[in-house]
């Protein structure tokens, strides 16, 4: 009765701020990527695509063409597989679906873009998701070549190059990592970790393998330079939604990830992230003053973040998630919609994530710029407001 008193009041608030909401002002029609004046890489995120249904097949309608019009703009664009969302029609947990869950109706279709996408030439990388590791299915999706998009190892590292082609750096797995063979020449390394047995599970202990190598990848990084780094994960950094600090399922913030990874964004590793888990598309240009209401960690420099974790079963109609007393205290998003849809992100001259929404039978795009060489931040910075409150503005006035 609670939770039903509850959306019905959402529902009565969605033209205010007590929900996190679409804006139609903010968007725009159509699909196309915006131009470039020169091939640069490109990433295309779809998170969450396991549940069955329509969304997933409208939404690779949408991955196609958008994965066309990026060839055709001269770009060679990677896609990213965050997580599979294992449940059942009526939203429960649903095991017997991680023998294949890219084979359930609607996500076929997906999958087919995404295997077409690799057999022409293109790169695909993925990460389990928190209902994998539920299932205990997290190895067993790893390994199987079926799986449309490829996942090298627990955690490793993506060299892109000039020509927006991508190559293996560096491979984790069994509590040890290959050595860092970045390229000279690449553009920027996506770094993919699975934090699932981390937060999904119980904290592992000191000699957990997984734990051990992320800690060798994060120590490889931080002691050897390389080209910007982006972190990637089915976790966000600091989540806006149902998932962020203060929400209804806090689970993804500075405070949850692996102190590994805090360490290395504490040092300046990542200028940027991608993500999945909370079930929405929405961009981030700086997260640094959510870290430090959300667990006072301090950024040394911008760092963007662009998840998209709405591929399949948003939850449009379940406005109970999206009341703002059940979504992040600590962070407010540039850009956000809980449609259907995905993200790209653009690393050219002028880098910036353009998100993809699906609403009422049509699409709409909406771009954040982004930045892949930000300036650090002064040793002494102004702190904003930590205190929670419910009904105060997410951000006070006096910082806007």
């Amino acid at each position: 009765m609670r939770r039903l008193l509850a959306q019905l009041t959402c529902t009565a608030l969605l033209s205010t701020t007590g929900c996190l909401t679409h804006r139609s002002h903010q968007w725009d029609r159509g699909t196309s990527p915006s131009p470039s004046p020169a091939p640069a890489p490109s990433v295309v995120i779809v998170g969450e695509a396991g549940a069955p249904g329509r969304t997933p097949a409208q939404v690779a309608r949408g991955v196609a063409e958008t994965l066309e019009a990026e060839r055709a703009a001269g770009r060679a664009p990677v896609v990213v597989w965050l997580g599979d969302l294992l449940i059942d029609a009526r939203g429960k947990l649903d095991c017997s679906a991680a023998a294949a869950p890219w084979d359930r109706a609607g996500v076929d279709a997906l999958s087919e873009v995404v295997r077409s996408h690799v057999r022409d030439g293109g790169s695909a990388y993925a990460l389990p998701g928190e209902a994998a590791y539920r299932c205990g299915a997290r190895e067993a999706l790893r390994t199987d070549t079926r799986r449309p998009a490829a996942q090298p190892g627990t955690h490793f590292v993506v060299d892109v190059l000039p020509s927006s082609a991508t190559r293996v750096a560096a491979t984790c797995s069994g509590g040890a990592c290959s050595a860092l063979a970045q390229a000279e020449d690449a553009r920027l390394q996506l770094v993919f970790v699975d934090l699932t047995p981390w937060i999904a599970g119980s904290r592992p202990p000191a000699t957990d393998e997984d734990l051990l190598s992320l800690e060798a990848l994060m120590r490889t990084l931080r002691d050897a330079p390389g080209p910007p780094r982006v972190l990637v994960s089915n976790y966000p950094v600091e989540a806006v939604g149902f998932h962020g600090n203060g929400g209804g399922d806090p689970d993804s913030s500075v405070h949850t990830l692996a102190p590994p990874v805090t360490e290395a964004l504490e040092a300046g590793v990542f200028v940027g992230a991608l993500a999945g888990h909370d079930r929405a598309t929405y961009a981030c240009d700086d997260i640094s003053d959510g870290t430090i209401r959300s667990n006072r960690v301090f950024l040394p420099h911008r760092v963007f973040q662009v998840v998209s974790g709405a591929a399949s079963d948003p939850d449009v109609y379940n406005s109970w998630r999206r009341l703002r007393f059940n979504s992040s205290i600590a962070l407010l998003p540039t850009r956000y919609t809980p449609r259907a849809g995905f993200a790209v992100v653009h690393f050219g001259e002028q880098p910036h994530a353009t998100l993809h929404a699906y609403w009422g039978g049509r699409w709409q795009t909406s771009s954040v710029a982004l930045s892949l060489a930000p300036d650090p931040r002064p040793a002494l910075v102004r702190v904003p407001s930590t205190a929670p409150c419910l009904r105060c503005p997410v951000v006070p006035y006096n910082e806007r």
